[in-house]
């Protein structure tokens, strides 16, 4: 497992090489310009408007993905697939718990200007009960040249089904909604990841993925993709913490590519 997380990052610093990153934060805001100018072209109502509704549309859609209309037989499902999980409690204590995420992610791209510096601020909570978990998360990519910082940041809102059938494989998928704070604009975000204990479950691997959408102009505002090595350092009776190191990709507007080490520190409480 180990030289197989190892194989994975080398790869990732492999491909940054052939990267070459110029003050993309720039060409993103650009893009976000431009996006937002197209949705407001095809619209017949004030930018301020557009914004509150596309913010209570996407959330509306958050929910209807997550618990569909189509209805009573996958909500018993549902039921049965919660006192399964519940009834893993004992060997998996995580599946009722609180969890604080401090997570920093390094830019590996190359630039044509030695100065730039990418750092990714990654700070997130999330709540598991059950099969139901939510996830809040700030990603606020920051750019330095010469020192002087430029941003572009976003929180995300999901909410999440989990489907745990061993105490050591956890699927969960859902959706949400990500605010992009430059252009004011909602978007409809979508999540699965992959959660594999090891070490008798005191260790996990994490592989998850989420990209935003835009429906009004066709445009993906966002993709993330990434891999964890989550190690225990510390168990109490209720809480346990855990440090990550792994690598993850965020490309924004289908131009603009970020690839990253990302390490932080996770605490839950349960």
């Amino acid at each position: 497992m180990r030289k197989s997380i190892s194989k994975t990052l080398a790869l990732i610093v492999l491909l940054s090489s052939y990267l070459c990153a110029d003050a993309q934060i720039e060409d993103i805001k650009k893009n976000s310009k431009e996006n937002k100018n197209n949705k407001q072209s095809g619209t017949s109502f004030s930018s301020d408007d557009s914004s509150d509704d596309l913010g209570v549309g996407c959330i509306a859609d958050a929910f209807s993905c997550c618990f569909n209309t189509g209805a009573s037989m996958f909500f018993s499902l549902m039921v049965e697939n919660h006192r399964s999980i519940i009834n893993l409690l004992e060997k998996d204590p995580t599946v009722l718990s609180f969890e604080a995420r401090a997570n920093v992610a390094v830019g590996l791209q190359y630039s044509k200007h030695e100065n730039y510096t990418y750092v990714n601020f990654l700070p997130g909570v999330r709540g598991n009960l059950g099969a139901f978990s939510t996830d809040f998360r700030f990603n606020i990519l920051t750019e330095y040249a010469d020192d002087f910082p430029d941003s572009f940041s976003s929180w995300e809102w999901l909410f999440l089904l989990n489907i745990e059938p061993v105490e050591t494989f956890r699927l969960n998928f859902g959706s949400g909604v990500q605010y992009e704070k430059y252009s004011a604009s909602y978007f409809n975000e979508h999540y699965i990841g992959f959660k594999f204990g090891l070490n008798k479950n005191k260790d996990y691997l994490d592989i998850d993925t989420r990209f935003s959408m835009d429906y009004a102009t066709s445009a993906f505002p966002f993709f993330e993709a990434g891999v964890h090595y989550k190690k225990r350092i510390a168990a109490f009776d209720n809480v346990f913490m855990h440090i990550s190191l792994g690598g993850m990709y965020q490309n924004y507007y289908q131009s603009q590519d970020i690839w990253a080490l990302q390490g932080g520190l996770i605490v839950n409480v349960h």
